[in-house]
């Protein structure tokens, strides 16, 4: 049995996930890159080419964040695809109609779900399918207990470790966005984004000190910052967090034209200097954390 310190070493799942461990004196923060995963499954049958499949991907977004480990901070990252499972969603996101046959667990009455991007995606973008097929009972529960437990389960290792260690945890969960608000997005269709979206769960996710020092760090960097939207926060950061007893988690949101070719999916001019502002502000926030101690 791996005991709590153990999660914070570099550690790996081939196709699943990967954990960078800290590479200096450990601080009270945890970063993870659930959506930035490319290895398609061997077991994954689409309905649409590798392209699509990865055309919601946070591509490069592990990478932007990789300072996380230089200042003492462990970085998970998920190495799948989030339309083959989305691991920012709870179990109760299941689409039901992904599976032909009677779903034998429980769910709820999920947007995510109804706009095509629960648990499981059943589309690629618009109403173009995403799976080839309905899905077995066994091939969903199998993708639950291969890649979706595995992942949380790294998560929870790796914050309550650093909690044990410091009473408190600051989580920052990494993600990207599209430049304008698309066919299966929560906003409109053709909605300019800001920058940077924080997301913290309307404020219940995160100490309000510690998103205003995020923002505030963002626009010293010449960035726009908006909160909760279009992105409030989801799973990973709903299931993990409480402020009240030191444990505080955003969903940060990066535009991706600040940084890459949407559609070639390439690094543009920008990346190099988005890269750099972001691992400022890591520094920043844990020096910020530290004192919290």
């Amino acid at each position: 049995m791996r005991t709590m310190f153990e999660d914070l070493q570099d550690r790996m799942i081939e196709g699943v996930l990967s954990v960078t461990g800290p590479k200096a004196e450990l601080v009270p923060m945890v970063f993870d890159s659930p959506h930035s995963g490319l290895t398609i499954p061997d077991d994954f049958e689409p309905a649409v080419s590798a392209e699509r499949v990865l055309v919601a991907a946070d591509t490069h977004v592990d990478d932007l964040f990789s300072s996380a480990p230089g200042i003492g901070a462990p970085l998970l990252a998920a190495q799948f695809p989030r339309s083959f499972l989305d691991v920012n969603r709870s179990l109760l996101d299941m689409d039901k109609s992904m599976v032909g046959q009677p779903w034998p667990h429980p769910v709820r009455d999920s947007a995510t779900a109804r706009r095509g991007m629960g648990l499981m995606w059943r589309f690629a973008w618009g109403d173009e399918l995403m799976h080839a097929r309905p899905l077995t009972v066994e091939e969903a529960e199998n993708r639950i207990i291969r890649y979706w437990q595995p992942y949380h389960r790294s998560l929870t290792g790796l914050l309550n470790a650093v909690y044990a260690r410091f009473g408190r945890v600051y989580h920052i969960n990494c993600h990207s966005m599209t430049a304008v608000g698309h066919a299966i997005s929560s906003d409109p269709a053709g909605t300019l984004r800001d920058d940077i979206c924080i997301g913290d769960m309307r404020g219940t996710s995160a100490s309000a000190e510690f998103v205003e020092l995020i923002a505030d760090t963002l626009r010293g960097e010449g960035l726009s910052v908006a909160l909760n939207k279009p992105f409030r926060g989801a799973e990973l950061i709903e299931a993990y967090s409480n402020p009240a007893h030191g444990r505080h988690s955003v969903q940060f949101e990066i535009n991706r034209r600040l940084y890459m070719d949407e559609t070639t999916r390439q690094r543009t001019e920008g990346y190099d200097d988005l890269k750099a502002a972001l691992a400022r502000m890591n520094r920043v926030l844990a020096d910020y954390a530290r004192a919290q101690i």
